[in-house]
């Protein structure tokens, strides 16, 4: 029941809100600290950084759970039609045309034309609508492996939303991860072969042994989650304290925007075996970081009303009645 997202691709707090352990269910853990909502788009700044191209800065502090920029596309393009890519631009206003040729683009494919290497480059996706569209500040957001904040499509808004997902003070760089739903090494490829560089944040330039960890560490989340996805019906106990395991190196690789899904399937799994006291728990906290990651929409209102009666769910109680946890 984690929340759909639309992601194509997803510089660490110089000092991170703190965030607690998860262990057990009386024992919250919901990411960074309350959010926010009041922030000025006019207080973003894009200039060139060392290595990276044009970034994304802030000239004020932003509160975790605020919504940074929320944004409509300069243009939109069909998911998967290319040849469409020319006539929409050619039918732009000549100020949406500069912007779009103001950005950059991977010279990885010599065989596309510059319009679509733009689009390859940049464009991220409103799969709701079958469209791929270029924001104007949005897409300006470099990648980090441990980022601190998240962007996402919002259909009911219309428009391309930035929260933060942790303290981010004034003159930071504001970061996501382009594809956090990969490890490492897997990561890392990706970055090179669709866009050209290699990674140099906080996490990828590590010494080589400590790399190797948290290379491990993300290695070990993503068997974790195959595991959780074959226990819920055999050992859903086992299922749940995977998931406080997954939450673990969450927390430690600071990808916070990752957390949700984890409360939620933990949410759905506690439904499924009618536990209803876990199940408030775990819904409670996947309502609370829906909202800081996502903004106080769809998703975080129906966590928020499984909280209050998780027997609603259409899962209830389908697999049998158990206690998971203590």
């Amino acid at each position: 029941m984690a929340p759909k997202r639309d992601r194509r691709r997803q510089a660490p707090p110089t000092t991170p809100s703190p965030v607690p352990m998860a262990t057990a269910p009386d024992q919250p853990s919901t990411g960074p600290e309350s959010p926010e909502v009041a922030y000025k788009p006019s207080d973003l700044l894009i200039k060139e950084t060392l290595d990276k191209g044009k970034g994304v800065f802030t000239t004020t502090h932003i509160a975790p759970g605020t919504c940074i920029i929320a944004e409509q596309p300069i243009v939109a393009f069909p998911a998967n039609n290319e040849d469409q890519i020319a006539p929409i631009l050619q039918r732009c206003s000549e100020e949406d045309k500069r912007k779009f040729l103001s950005f950059g683009y991977v010279k990885v494919n010599a065989s596309l034309d510059p319009f679509r290497r733009i689009v390859k480059t940049n464009c991220l996706p409103m799969a709701s609508r079958g469209q791929v569209g270029l924001f104007e500040t949005i897409c300006r957001v470099n990648h980090d492996c441990r980022p601190n904040a998240l962007y996402c499509w919002d259909e009911a808004l219309g428009k391309e939303v930035l929260h933060a997902l942790v303290d981010i003070p004034a003159g930071e760089e504001i970061s996501v991860n382009y594809y956090s739903i990969l490890d490492g090494p897997a990561r890392r490829a990706v970055l090179q072969s669709k866009f050209g560089f290699t990674c140099k944040c906080s996490c990828c330039s590590l010494p080589p042994s400590e790399l190797g960890k948290s290379d491990k560490r993300e290695a070990q989340l993503s068997r974790i989650i195959d595991t959780v996805a074959i226990l819920i019906r055999t050992n859903p106990v086992s299922a749940i304290a995977q998931i406080r395991q997954a939450i673990v190196i969450i927390e430690r690789e600071k990808d916070y925007g990752r957390l949700t899904a984890q409360f939620a399937d933990a949410f759905q799994i506690c439904a499924a075996w009618r536990d209803l006291p876990n199940a408030k728990v775990w819904a409670t906290r996947a309502a609370e970081a829906s909202r800081r990651c996502y903004g106080d929409g769809e998703d975080a209102a129906s966590l928020r009303a499984f909280a209050e009666d998780p027997t609603t769910h259409r899962l209830w109680g389908a697999l049998g009645t158990r206690k998971l946890s203590s």
